[in-house]
């Protein structure tokens, strides 16, 4: 029986990043992006059209009737952790650098 040969983890790694390249710029290639920007411009247009409408009609106008004020939280677990993660590092760096320089200073001047 051969031995299995260990795969080089650098080697997954650059083809994992070649592939999420190469989907995204197909996307982009592809006007995937564009299209969803397209559909908010017409939106938005649709929106233009039903304001002038109404100011004629003499409507009651409320700004938020006209706007797409949707906002979607896309924050998981996984997301807040790295967030805690890098608060956590920043302090830690902060406070390390700071440390180092007023010691630093203090052989220097002193």
């Amino acid at each position: 029986m051969k031995p299995k040969k260990k795969r080089n983890p650098l080697l997954i790694v650059v083809v994992v990043l070649f592939g999420i390249y190469a989907s995204l710029y197909y996307l982009a290639e592809s006007g995937y992006y564009d299209y969803k920007e397209y559909n908010k411009m017409i939106l938005t247009e649709e929106a233009m059209k039903q304001f002038e409408e109404d100011v004629a009609n003499g409507k009651d106008i409320t700004l938020n009737d006209y706007l797409d004020t949707q906002f979607k939280d896309y924050s998981n677990n996984v997301s807040k952790l790295g967030l805690k993660t890098s608060e956590t590092l920043e302090n830690f760096v902060t406070k390390g650098i700071g440390g180092f320089f007023k010691v630093f200073s203090k052989l220097v001047t002193g």
